[in-house]
């Protein structure tokens, strides 16, 4: 029963974040809060706004104008919603459910805006790392719990950080970005010491496989952006997920 009801507030707050992910990286940035519009023709939304099945039952488009919704939207909604669903699963109703639901959204938002945009967010990602780390005050062990959070974003930001001085200095490689450094420390803080290995590891691994896959494919070239972001996010949504803690 949980679970569904987790899940099902997953999906409605997917469709909050489409809507964040598209006005973002646009001038009606400013308006976030504003009622959603059809990205096409700029009409208001309605009933379309119900997760997944408003998106069926148009078949993908508007309404009004007939065209194509962005495809992202319902896979934000569903994956949202699965993570969540899983999250309840995982550690039941409770403080940390809720705050690893917290640090999903910001981490599902960056997936996508990087994946998208190939731009990440620090007004998305650094407070769920200063949440992380003011809630270390919240469980018995302060002391234990903030050198680990702590020693999670150390991690993250020596190691990735060292990955961008090498690609800066030695390479000339735009591989990475600050913005690359910062997430990583942010999953860190996020994820905990341990966490931090494990997350970040994974998503190396993903990234390699990922560009492997792309170039097999010829949908990218070995110069085209590689959105490292985005597999960091999906480890760390993983780690939370199914991680052992």
């Amino acid at each position: 029963m949980y679970i569904a009801l987790a899940a099902f507030l997953g999906l409605f707050l997917g469709t909050f974040l489409g809507v964040l992910i598209w006005r973002l990286p646009r001038e009606d940035r400013l308006r976030l809060f504003h009622r959603p519009r059809c990205t096409r023709c700029g009409g208001p939304l309605g009933w379309e706004l119900l997760p997944l099945l408003g998106y069926l039952l148009q078949r993908g488009r508007c309404r009004r104008c007939r065209e194509p919704i962005p495809f992202f939207f319902p896979l934000v909604e569903l994956l949202t919603g699965a993570v969540f669903a899983l999250l309840v699963w995982r550690h039941g109703l409770g403080g940390t459910a809720g705050l690893h639901a917290f640090f999903s959204l910001a981490l599902i938002l960056t997936l996508f805006l990087d994946w998208l945009y190939q731009d990440i967010y620090y007004i998305v990602i650094l407070p769920p790392a200063v949440l992380a780390l003011l809630s270390s005050f919240w469980g018995g062990n302060l002391r234990l719990e903030l050198q680990n959070r702590l020693a999670g974003l150390g991690v993250g930001l020596i190691f990735f950080g060292l990955l961008f001085l090498l690609g800066q200095v030695l390479f000339r490689s735009q591989a990475l970005g600050l913005g690359d450094v910062w997430l990583a420390g942010s999953i860190g803080a996020m994820a905990g010491f341990y966490g931090a290995l494990w997350a970040l590891s994974l998503g190396i691994v993903l990234a390699a496989v990922g560009a492997g896959l792309l170039l097999l494919l010829r949908r990218r070239s070995a110069d085209d952006y590689m959105p490292y972001g985005s597999y960091l996010c999906l480890a760390a949504l993983g780690y939370f997920c199914f991680g052992p803690f």
